[in-house]
């Protein structure tokens, strides 16, 4: 199994949800948290718990990874002072349903840069440090939707089909390396994420520690991407990769 004990660990999105949820399993294995959200009431009153609970060091800081530049910025940010990454988690995220025909373009633009460009510039940054040291594990947080274009929600699954593959290359480019790699393509969550893209949830939605303990188990098994869901949706997933794409898009809606 991975050590992750005494490692600095790099969570975006950590103020709820799944982010969090990542925040209390690496503390728990005894990892130091950079913390990034808007939300800094939410990640004080998280780092406040952990640090009290396991005694590592938990750093917090509000940025909005929205906005262009926002993950070359903290990248460099964190560069600088001389901050060591050592685990990239790129949990932030979210969706927006409805046609693109409808879509507001301020909204396109941030989901592009929270689940695209904010993912890319902070592996990116962070990456070359890793190889140096020889040593690190980048988590991206991808989706089930990632094996199948969707009308009405065309924006997410294209940028989560972009996680995907971007995280299988870097997966390839990195096996001969120390650094391990992997994606994570869960089914529904229990978090604010349907909430957000005003859409209810298909079935029940799964606890928030399923999926991380799936993600940490596909890199102690240097997996280039895990689906988490149940075992008759895995398969179907994988397939709708080989379907035609006017058969999967029928078969989507």
């Amino acid at each position: 199994m991975y050590e992750y004990k005494g490692l600095t660990v790099l969570i975006t999105g950590a103020s709820s949800g799944m982010g969090a949820q990542y925040a209390r399993e690496f503390a728990a294995r005894g990892s130091n948290l950079i913390l990034v959200a808007r939300r800094l009431d939410r990640l004080e009153e998280l780092a406040t718990e952990l640090r009290t609970a396991y005694g590592i060091t938990v750093t917090c800081l509000d940025r909005d990874l929205s906005a262009a530049g926002a993950g070359r910025a903290l990248a460099e940010e964190l560069i600088a002072q001389g901050t060591e990454v050592d685990v990239l988690v790129n949990n932030a995220g979210f969706g927006t349903s409805g046609s693109v025909a409808e879509q507001d373009a301020d909204a396109v633009v941030n989901e592009i840069n929270v689940n695209v460009v904010t993912v890319t510039e902070l592996t990116c940054g962070l990456l070359p440090g890793m190889l140096k040291r020889d040593r690190g594990v980048i988590i991206n947080m991808a989706s089930l939707a990632a094996f199948q274009a969707r009308a009405n929600h065309a924006l997410y699954s294209a940028t989560k089909a972009y996680v995907l593959s971007f995280t299988e290359s870097l997966w390839g480019e990195t096996f001969s390396t120390n650094i391990r790699v992997t994606a994570v393509c869960p089914g529904p969550i229990a978090t604010e994420f349907f909430a957000v893209a005003g859409t209810t949830p298909p079935g029940t939605p799964m606890d928030v520690s399923i999926p991380i303990k799936e993600a940490l188990a596909a890199i102690d098994a240097r997996k280039p991407f895990v689906i988490v869901a149940k075992p008759g949706i895995r398969i179907a997933s994988k397939l709708m990769r080989m379907l035609p794409a006017r058969v999967a898009l029928k078969m989507g809606k």
